[in-house]
């Protein structure tokens, strides 16, 4: 369990659907954008796996579990995952790390 004062690390794995990839770019970097604006967002970057061109993976970091806990209650973010629902193959799968 992460301690409230602790970094949080995430790796999120995106699976957009083929016929919608450029909507779901579009979405996913407009969400980005917003998200570093946040003082609790420390990095967001949307990466593409070398070796699986039809799945990305977002690699976060927020200041702490609160800090994300806030981030996911912004609007872009709650109305964004909204409209990711019909640009992705299936829900994206989301692990929270601690630092060790």
């Amino acid at each position: 369990m992460s301690e409230p004062d602790r970094p949080l690390f995430l790796v999120v794995t995106i699976k957009p659907r083929s016929d919608r990839m450029k909507e779901a770019e579009a979405q996913l970097q407009s969400m980005r954008r917003n998200s570093l604006t946040e003082p609790g967002c420390v990095f967001m970057h949307l990466a593409q796996p070398q070796d699986d061109p039809d799945t990305w993976v977002m690699v976060e970091m927020f200041r702490s579990r609160a800090a994300w806990d806030e981030h996911m209650q912004q609007r872009y973010i709650v109305e964004g995952n909204i409209i990711l629902q019909d640009l992705l193959r299936e829900p994206s799968d989301l692990r929270l790390l601690d630092e060790k």
